[in-house]
């Protein structure tokens, strides 16, 4: 299987963009911003079932949510919570939890072909 290649050219600066566009990126940074995408869609979930069924949308903001959510993302994962925060400010470099807490969201990264590395990730070759 040959990677995509492709040439941007803006004004006087060429740019060729390879293989990355084939797989997506597992980095500690995506983990967090995806960590948060899915708090933030909890909270605001959890107000449109309020609404829906009659109630007051609850009074507890964001903060609460993703504490909660955290705490559920962290026992299913079996992280413990030193990693859990480090995971939720894009700082977990060690590949175990943060392959788990993909896991858990859905997105296991071998099923993409991505060895996670300490900080990083590099193409499975299998």
């Amino acid at each position: 299987m040959s990677p995509i290649r492709k040439e941007v050219t803006i004004g006087d600066c060429r740019l060729i963009l390879g293989d990355c566009l084939t797989r997506p990126d597992f980095s500690p940074a995506m983990l967090s911003l995806f960590l948060r995408a899915r708090a933030h869609f909890a909270h605001e979930n959890r107000d449109a079932e309020g609404a829906q069924k009659g109630k007051h949308p609850a009074c507890c903001g964001f903060q609460a949510t993703a504490k909660r959510e955290k705490a559920i993302w962290r026992k299913l994962a079996r992280v413990t919570h030193a990693e859990m925060e480090f995971a939720w400010m894009g700082r977990l470099l060690s590949p175990v939890p943060r392959a788990r807490l993909w896991g858990v969201l859905g997105h296991v990264p071998g099923d993409y072909g991505v060895l996670l590395t300490h900080g990083g990730q590099e193409r499975a070759d299998g």
